[in-house]
C-alpha cells in the first residue's frame, strides 16, 4: 500500500488554449479583435490633462471596425506607487486617475466602475482599461471603447485629483473615427468558425500524464431530483 494510493481518477473539463485560430466571433463589445484585424491608426497626439507634476496625453487611437482603443501616456514627476494609475474599481476612487468618454448622443462610459465582458450585446457603451506598463514615472494605458461614435463631437474626459488635474474635457470629431474604421483590415478572411458552442474544452484523463491524449469528452448532465424525492442509491 502506498501513501498516495494508485489508479487513474476522473479529470475535470476546462478551457484550453487554442491550437489554431478560428474565425472572428463577431462580438465587438468584448475587446479589441487584434487576432483577426489590423486597426487603422489615427495619430492624434494631444494633452488631455496637465498639472505642475503630471501629464495625461492621448498618443494615438487604434480604430477597429466597430470600436476603438485609446492609447494614453501618463507622465508624473513624482513616482507613481501602488499599481497602474488607471484601474477599474468596485468602489470608485475619485482621487485616482479617471478616464471617460461622452458620445455625441449623450451616452457615456468611464473607468469609475468595473467593466466585465458580456455574452450579449450591452445596452450602454463599454469602456475597459488594461493595466499600465512602463516605469514609475511613465505608464502607458490602452483604453478600449465600444461602439464607435456617430458623426458629431466626441469628448474624452480625464481627472486626476491626486496629481491636481481637474476634470478636463477634450473634443474630437467622431466622423473621422467612423471614416478611419473603413481602413481596418482583416488578416485571415475565410477562417472556419469554431465548432460546438464556441468554447474550446477538453477533459484531462490519466493518459494525459504520460500517455497518448484522448479526444475531449463532455460529461453528461445528471437530472436533479425533484422536491420530496430521494436520490437513487
Amino acid at each position: 500500500m502506498t501513501f498516495f494510493g494508485d489508479g487513474a481518477r476522473e479529470r475535470p473539463v476546462f478551457p484550453v488554449r487554442e491550437q489554431q485560430l478560428f474565425g472572428y466571433e463577431g462580438r465587438p463589445w468584448t475587446g479589441p479583435p487584434s487576432d483577426h484585424i489590423v486597426p487603422a491608426l489615427l495619430p492624434w497626439t494631444v494633452p488631455l490633462g496637465r498639472s505642475e507634476h503630471a501629464i495625461v496625453a492621448l498618443r494615438l487611437i487604434e480604430v477597429w471596425p466597430e470600436a476603438m482603443t485609446l492609447v494614453l501616456g501618463v507622465y508624473s514627476r513624482d513616482a507613481m506607487e501602488g499599481g497602474p494609475p488607471i484601474a477599474h474599481r468596485r468602489i470608485p476612487d475619485y482621487r485616482s486617475l479617471l478616464v471617460g468618454v461622452l458620445f455625441p448622443d449623450g451616452r457615456r462610459a468611464s473607468s469609475e466602475t468595473i467593466s466585465v465582458p458580456t455574452a450579449g450585446q450591452p445596452d450602454e457603451p463599454v469602456l475597459r482599461v488594461t493595466g499600465g506598463s512602463g516605469t514609475q514615472f511613465h505608464q502607458e494605458h490602452h483604453v478600449f471603447v465600444w461602439p464607435l461614435p456617430a458623426a458629431g463631437p466626441l469628448e474624452i474626459i480625464v481627472q486626476w485629483l491626486e496629481r491636481d488635474i481637474p476634470e478636463t474635457h477634450t473634443e474630437f470629431d467622431g466622423a473621422r473615427l467612423g471614416a478611419a474604421a473603413r481602413d481596418a483590415g482583416e488578416l485571415w478572411p475565410g477562417l472556419p468558425r469554431r465548432p460546438g458552442n464556441g468554447v474550446a474544452m477538453r477533459q484531462i484523463t490519466g493518459s494525459d500524464w504520460g500517455g497518448e491524449r484522448t479526444p475531449a469528452q463532455l460529461p453528461q448532465r445528471q437530472p436533479r431530483p425533484g422536491p420530496g424525492t430521494e436520490p437513487a442509491g
